[in-house]
């Protein structure tokens, strides 16, 4: 979570996750990268960015959800970076692992998201996991 301490700090970003991040550093992977659009079109105050990482293995059921972390964006704009702690117990059985990534609204309705599969692949004793920039595309409209 060290990346982020400056972001924090400056008040640009917050983050809330909806898994536990306590207990030892080695009971997870933290997968980050950064989150782009090609658009030049900014985004409104009261945005923010929902990063999913998903167990995507089973073409005949919905993918099911390893870690999410969602980011209050404020007033930032792309690119915007972004960390999700994963348990490692998640990661567990997981055939097919991948990122998705969404910009919500201020009304909470979908503005941008990812249209390709980001593979998160991790090695046995891997700590971190970098994605590089996922592009997104423009929903809707």
């Amino acid at each position: 979570m060290k990346h982020f301490a400056p972001l924090l700090a400056a008040g640009a970003i917050s983050a809330c996750a909806t898994v536990p991040t306590t207990g030892p550093a080695s009971d997870f992977v933290t997968v980050s990268g950064e989150a782009t659009y090609r658009e030049r079109i900014a985004l409104a105050p009261g945005s923010q960015m929902v990063v999913r990482i998903e167990e995507t293995s089973r073409a005949d059921a919905a993918a099911t959800t390893l870690a999410e972390q969602t980011y209050l964006l404020e007033r930032r704009q792309v690119p915007i970076a972004f960390s999700v702690p994963v348990p490692r117990t998640a990661l567990t059985g997981a055939v097919r692992t991948t990122a998705r990534v969404q910009i919500l609204g201020p009304q909470g309705d979908l503005a941008f998201t990812t249209d390709t599969a980001h593979p998160v692949v991790v090695r046995p004793g891997q700590e971190s996991v970098e994605l590089g920039t996922l592009v997104m595309v423009r929903a809707g409209n």
